[in-house]
């Protein structure tokens, strides 16, 4: 690393550590501030944990900004004072200038994808549990699921009712499909125990609806063979008696994944690919899949996006330290609103997933270098 490198260095990275610091805290003051109302009576130490499980979050999603913050103070620094001007007239370019800027932005990119593949979605997930379980108990996650058609692997469960007191799940079906073939539990009363869930007063029903609809039937004898072909099996459990089922996730899983309240997606890139890869993959699911792994990669990509943006603005426009805030503020509010818009369109919208989540990156590779024209000599 040359004196040039040091010296610019030593003029931005304190700015990104401030811009960083900043935005994080931003990020962690607008989710506490809705749900104040509901937090009390919780203890100081579980809100801390809940808000510092949420820093990885906050951290990817701040990492760009903080870049560009750096970019816009330190190079506008430089240009209004003419040290850029002086750099060129001596033969280094703007590039050569904003190499460990550039490399920077690669190193925040690898960096922001490796958090958003094995600690955000851990965070995330623990996150949720910590708010329903610790900061609103008398809330809990599991009121938020009656009635509600979970999805658990090959199974589909639904409750319509929740005991606190014996933490038990009332009125309880849980059905698979197999072909034409379906096979459904019904019982009053339910737990879940890790991936287990178990039923007390139950009755199990296996139908085979490849027999339907049932023909007219000649004799009583017709009748019976043809209802034992449509009820394939049946046990109905007697009192007291438990039967066990093992599932593909946890309670904790499933209150992560639908409990919801307003945090952040709890799934890993590499979820998100595995269901873009199969073919069996629904197609509501498929474009959901599309849009979380490509905004999701935009998202980290977007560290080395800003940089290029930044560097014509900083030099061009920012003719004060206070225009240089300005102008970063202004950029991070259109980039976000670009971004947030695009991954809407994305989920819901009428454009390919992969084009709405990759717009605001897109757009501002455009504009940045189309402001570059004639500095990066």
């Amino acid at each position: 690393m040359k004196h040039l490198d040091r010296y610019i260095l030593r003029e931005a990275l304190p700015v990104f550590a401030f811009g960083l610091f900043l935005y994080v805290a931003f990020g962690l003051i607008s989710n506490i501030l809705p749900r104040a109302q509901w937090m009390g009576t919780a203890e100081l130490k579980s809100i801390l944990k809940w808000l510092a499980l949420q820093i990885p979050a906050a951290t990817v999603q701040a990492l760009p900004i903080a870049g560009l913050l750096a970019v816009m103070l330190a190079f506008g620094r430089l240009a209004r004072e003419n040290e850029l001007l002086v750099m060129q007239a001596g033969g280094i370019s703007l590039l050569r200038v904003a190499r460990f800027f550039l490399l920077g932005g690669l190193l925040l990119s690898g960096l922001s994808l490796a958090l958003s593949e094995w600690v955000v979605p851990w965070a995330n997930r623990a996150t949720l549990l910590v708010y329903w379980n610790e900061l609103v108990p008398e809330r809990s996650a599991q009121f938020r699921l009656i009635g509600r058609e979970l999805s658990v692997g090959e199974y589909v469960l639904r409750y319509e009712g929740f005991d606190r007191a014996s933490d038990e799940l009332q009125q309880v079906r849980l059905e698979r499909w197999q072909g034409q073939t379906q096979t459904v539990v019904l019982a009053q009363r339910a737990r879940l125990q890790g991936q287990q869930i178990v039923f007390r007063d139950y009755r199990v029903f296996t139908l085979d609806f490849s027999q339907l609809p049932v023909p007219d039937f000649a004799s009583l004898k017709e009748a019976e063979e043809g209802l034992r072909r449509i009820f394939r099996a049946q046990n109905i459990g007697q009192p007291g008696a438990e039967l066990t089922v093992r599932l593909s996730l946890s309670r904790e899983d499933l209150e992560a994944r639908y409990a919801g309240g307003g945090f952040e997606n709890p799934t890993p890139l590499s979820e998100w690919w595995q269901k873009l890869r199969n073919p069996s993959t629904p197609p509501a699911e498929l474009r959901e899949a599309q849009a979380q792994w490509h905004a999701g990669v935009a998202l980290a990509l977007g560290n080395l996006m800003v940089l290029l943006l930044a560097l014509p603005v900083a030099v061009r426009r920012a003719t004060s330290p206070g225009t240089a805030l300005a102008l970063a503020l202004v950029l991070t509010i259109a980039y976000y609103v670009a971004f947030s818009t695009g991954k809407v369109l994305a989920l819901t919208g009428p454009l390919p997933p992969a084009l709405a989540a990759w717009g605001a990156n897109l757009l501002g590779l455009a504009v940045g270098f189309w402001l570059g024209k004639g500095i990066y000599r």
